[in-house]
């Protein structure tokens, strides 16, 4: 699944990417109809911006009614609940998209504060801005947030 995703969601955008969605930032324009992104299988389009609403029919545009970020993530997995089955958090960089690629210990060494160095054997690195990523405190976190939303969402 692929989301297009207004340049007005950008915290949206980067928590789909965490959960391990191939997500684009593009700039929607209402006003600007024909510059819309041809309609594709399995891509979605979201937007903050009511004014598509009355203009568009298009069954892949999801306009998102909250203006906070967790309730925005809840209100898009309850539209695409495959949101919740397909995730594999963690496996994209959050900042560029990119799949991200396992690191050698040795070269990860330079590139990461001792400390994490001495309780870290597991690294990541992202082949387009070449952040490194590990299974920090951070992680858990984001891992316990998330499963905490798949738990708000069982619920009817």
């Amino acid at each position: 699944m692929k989301l297009l995703v207004d340049q007005t969601l950008g915290s949206l955008a980067k928590w789909l990417r965490i959960m391990g969605f191939d997500v684009e930032q593009i700039r929607l324009q209402p006003q600007k109809l024909h510059t819309l992104p041809t309609s594709v299988k399995d891509t979605y389009l979201l937007s903050r911006q009511t004014g598509f609403q009355s203009k568009t029919p298009r069954t892949d545009l999801i306009i998102v009614a909250s203006d906070r970020t967790e309730d925005q993530l809840e209100e898009v997995c309850r539209r695409l609940p495959a949101l919740l089955t397909d995730w594999t958090p963690l496996t994209r960089c959050s900042h560029c998209n990119q799949l991200l690629l396992p690191l050698s210990v040795e070269a990860a060494r330079d590139r990461v504060p001792d400390y994490v160095l001495r309780e870290h054997r597991v690294f990541f690195e992202c082949p387009g801005c070449h952040r490194v990523f590990w299974e920090g405190s951070h992680q858990r976190r984001i891992r316990r947030r998330l499963q905490e939303l798949k738990e708000r969402l069982a619920k009817p």
